[in-house]
């Protein structure tokens, strides 16, 4: 028996979806790791602390031609943050500017003695 042309394409679209979303969540920081122990902060809040420069991050803003939601490109945006930022032994960062949905820059400091 074979499927109908669009049926066979929503099943390979669902499966790609699948997929997709399986990666991203693979690519959160578990909660105990150094990566999580990043804070984000306020240009304020950081004023006493050390600045170890600055950061860009991107991720993928799209799953094929299907816009992902903000907020999950957001959240990913901050996991690759704090994993830079612990790269430059950092432990705090500092939300800037995003020009292009799926990047953003980020100040990284250090706060902690």
């Amino acid at each position: 028996m074979s499927m109908p042309g669009s049926a066979r394409y929503r099943w390979a679209g669902a499966g790609a979806l699948a997929v997709s979303a399986l990666l991203l969540a693979a690519c959160a920081s578990p909660v105990g790791s150094p990566e999580a122990e990043v804070r984000l902060a306020t240009p304020e809040q950081v004023a006493g602390c050390r600045n170890l420069g600055t950061t860009v991050v991107s991720v993928p803003a799209a799953v094929g031609p299907v816009a992902r939601l903000p907020e999950a490109v957001e959240e990913n945006l901050l996991v690759e943050a704090r994993r830079q930022a612990r790269r430059m032994t950092g432990d705090t960062l500092v939300k800037g500017e995003s020009f292009v949905f799926g990047q953003r820059g980020f100040g990284v400091y250090r706060c902690a003695p």
